[in-house]
């Protein structure tokens, strides 16, 4: 019963009827103007000549009444006919809408709907666009389980063919038998993990742990000590840049996720800077007095131009070769990762290349409050760790 009453065009009849109720009201004020001219006809007619109307005059009010009734009447079925005729008119664009709305519910994105003019026109447009980012999202996830899929069956196919051989004979077991089972295990440890900070990483992050803030001296101080080790290991020096005035402001991103950014980004840097150049962390203002830019720069001359703008993609790697050579396990994600966090709290992350000088930028607000310590005490500190 309410599914009929639902399918019921409402607007339409609601457009109609409004204009029968209009239309209603100008001829009851047109009758009642009428009677009231008629009285005060009569009045003027007895004051003037000093003649009381008779049946003729009876008769001619009649008549025009009559008259006027006629053409009310008349009028009153062509306004319909013609209120039909204009409603459905202005309802045809908007069931153009409801059918594409309908069918993007049902998962058809690939739906466009017709533009009109004016504010119906502007709403096409709307759902037109909102069809076309929900297409391109649809075809990112299916590409982003097409690539988890692949990258599952690498170190799964690895682990079969290592059982397999160890049952025929072929591997013994032996340390380095284990070794390579421990690294594909490593592999699909670090998969699952990045998956689940990718699933994390995003409003609800922001929402649970809001009102968390770390000081952007802390934060990149903090980046600095925990991987100059590794970076002295790999024949790399990481300095440390941050422009006057900005130490003591505050981020307000909680330091799990500040934490993230940071480890992908010097992770990345780590695997694919040269030894001939130095390895570099600026910090900078951003395009506004409440944001900053932080840039990660180094020389690598395994980017080129053409891989720049798959950087932030997922599963993205610049060089196979480079990781195996390592014997690491990357997964792809880490930038991908970093542009999530980054957009998530209204920031954004960007990547340019100068020659063999690859530059990943983040962009980051800062709040207006400031943090007072001891930066003279924290570098010392910090240099003493290092």
């Amino acid at each position: 019963m309410f599914e009929r009453l639902n399918k019921w065009p409402w607007l339409t009849l609601q457009i109609v009827a409004a204009n029968v109720a209009v239309i209603l009201a100008l001829a009851t004020a047109w009758y009642l103007a009428f009677m009231r001219q008629s009285d005060v006809y009569s009045e003027r007619l007895m004051s003037t000549f000093n003649i009381e109307p008779g049946q003729l005059h009876a008769m001619y009010v009649a008549d025009v009444e009559r008259q006027l009734w006629t053409s009310v009447t008349i009028g009153l079925f062509a306004a319909i006919l013609a209120s039909i005729g204009l409603a459905f008119l202005i309802v045809r664009p908007l069931r153009s809408l409801a059918r594409t709305t309908e069918r993007l519910r049902h998962g058809d994105y690939r739906v466009r709907s017709q533009n009109d003019f004016g504010e119906i026109g502007r709403l096409a447009e709307n759902i037109n666009a909102l069809a076309a980012a929900l297409e391109q999202e649809e075809r990112r996830r299916a590409q982003y389980l097409a690539d988890l899929g692949h990258e599952l069956r690498t170190p799964i196919t690895s682990l079969r063919g290592y059982t397999e051989g160890l049952e025929d004979g072929v591997f013994r077991a032996d340390k380095e038998f284990y070794e390579l089972l421990n690294g594909e295990l490593s592999q699909l440890t670090a998969l699952t993990h990045t998956i689940d900070a990718m699933h994390f990483c995003g409003a609800d992050t922001k929402r649970k742990q809001s009102g968390q803030e770390v000081a952007v001296g802390v934060f990149l101080l903090d980046a600095k000590a925990s991987w100059a080790t590794r970076f002295r290991e790999g024949g790399l020096q990481l300095d440390l840049q941050i422009a006057k005035g900005l130490s003591d402001r505050l981020l307000p991103i909680p330091a799990n996720s500040l934490k993230q950014i940071a480890d992908n980004l010097l992770s990345n840097m780590l695997r694919y800077a040269s030894t001939d150049g130095p390895c570099m962390i600026t910090a900078a203002r951003g395009p506004n007095a409440n944001s900053i830019a932080i840039v990660f720069r180094n020389r690598a001359p395994e980017v080129v131009p053409e891989t720049l703008p798959f950087l932030f993609d997922r599963f993205f790697r610049v060089s196979e070769s480079r990781t195996r050579r390592q014997r690491e396990h990357p997964t792809g994600l880490g930038l991908s990762i970093v542009k999530q966090l980054c957009l998530s709290y209204e920031g954004n992350a960007s990547a340019m290349l100068d020659g063999q000088e690859l530059s990943i930028k983040i962009d980051l607000p800062l709040s207006k409050r400031r943090k007072s310590f001891q930066w003279a005490n924290r570098v010392s500190d910090v240099a003493s760790s290092s």
